[in-house]
């Protein structure tokens, strides 16, 4: 008895150059509007068994969409009001002025990758996270505008980690730096300031968000192994060093936020933890997408092992008294934190002021 074939991606006929240039060099409109083979339905159906759990994410989405205004009016009036303690409420609104204006960033990121995304399902996925963040950015935005915070503009590593994915044209760069890293930070700080208390509308209210940015997580896992798995050395290396960029600005950003985080009670070592704990879960379920550890599906994303990772929780966040650590500790500490601060300013003065 003759075993059938594997189902087969539309793009999967194409040289593996043309499938990587469709992530990293994609063409534009203009040479690919419309795409006939999305109505053929014998391509359509060879690619079914392998892009359903893309299509899932669209029908969950639309299954488990809540209503922002609702939501928010009934936790505000179930606490009696939006209640933010006196002594927190500036180190909330600079908190909530990344997690805001990330979430703008967003809307206009997935709607950007949705209409790069060449498979319907994938295109799917993409969109129903484009309603997912206009939803975010509103309800928190009036959130905001209740709660009487004032929202501060901007850090300057924040505004140009996203400007920079806002800004790219590299399909596959926009996809790992918003699904992979900047959602997987999202879902840990919407967590964390949940947990903290802070305020009970808000830590009721960030849940919702969560689990929307999961599903976010989950276009990436689902749709990024096949193409990283043929991605060549050079692409690899320049995928490489764009997340070490990423990555660095959000060290940074996370450092000169240190005493925002502490004022609201909340742990940064462990926020840094919870952040690897998820990466490497994330990393995981990709390599299972293609079969399990035999299989490369995380060609080119950048690792950190997990004694690097304490290594440089330890570092930053060192739990022993001042005069149990090595005498360089403290001070190389301190200049690591006035250099961000420093590169912090030096970029916010490069923004625009409107």
């Amino acid at each position: 008895m003759t075993t059938p074939p594997e189902p087969r991606p539309l793009t999967a006929s194409l040289p593996a150059h043309a499938r990587r240039s469709r992530w990293t060099r994609p063409a534009r409109p203009r040479d690919t509007f419309p795409p006939y083979r999305l109505a053929d339905p014998d391509l359509v159906g060879r690619a079914e068994a392998t892009t359903r759990k893309l299509r899932r994410i669209y029908h969950v989405a639309h299954a488990n969409a809540w209503d922002g205004r609702e939501v928010l009016a009934s936790l505000v009036d179930r606490h009696g009001g939006i209640h933010v303690p006196e002594d927190r409420r500036d180190a909330l609104a600079r908190v909530c002025s990344v997690l805001l204006w990330g979430e703008l960033a967003a809307w206009s990121i997935s709607a950007d990758i949705a209409t790069k995304l060449d498979d319907c399902d994938a295109k799917m996925a993409a969109s129903s996270q484009v309603f997912d963040d206009a939803r975010h950015f509103y309800v928190l935005r009036d959130y905001l505008w209740q709660a009487g915070l004032d929202v501060p503009p901007l850090g300057g590593f924040s505004r140009q980690l996203l400007v920079d994915l806002l800004e790219t044209d590299n399909l596959l760069h926009k996809l790992v730096g918003m699904q992979l890293l900047v959602e997987n930070t999202a879902i840990v700080l919407f967590r964390m300031l949940a947990r903290a208390r802070i305020e009970p509308v808000l830590s009721d209210l960030l849940p919702y968000y969560e689990r929307d940015e999961a599903r976010h997580v989950g276009l990436g896992v689902l749709a990024l192994p096949g193409i990283l798995r043929e991605l060549s050395r050079r692409d690899a290396a320049a995928l490489w060093l764009f997340q070490l960029r990423i990555n660095l600005m959000m060290l940074a950003g996370g450092l000169t936020l240190r005493d925002a985080f502490e004022t609201l009670g909340i742990d940064q070592a462990e926020m840094q933890r919870l952040g690897f704990r998820m990466q490497r879960q994330v990393y995981d379920d990709m390599r299972e997408a293609l079969g399990g550890s035999a299989a490369d599906g995380t060609r080119g994303l950048l690792r950190v092992g997990r004694a690097g990772q304490e290594r440089l929780n330890a570092f930053l966040f060192p739990r022993a008294p001042a005069e149990a650590l090595p005498r360089w500790h403290l001070p190389a500490l301190r200049a690591v934190i006035r250099a961000a601060r420093a590169g912090d300013r030096y970029l916010r003065r490069r923004a625009p002021t409107a």
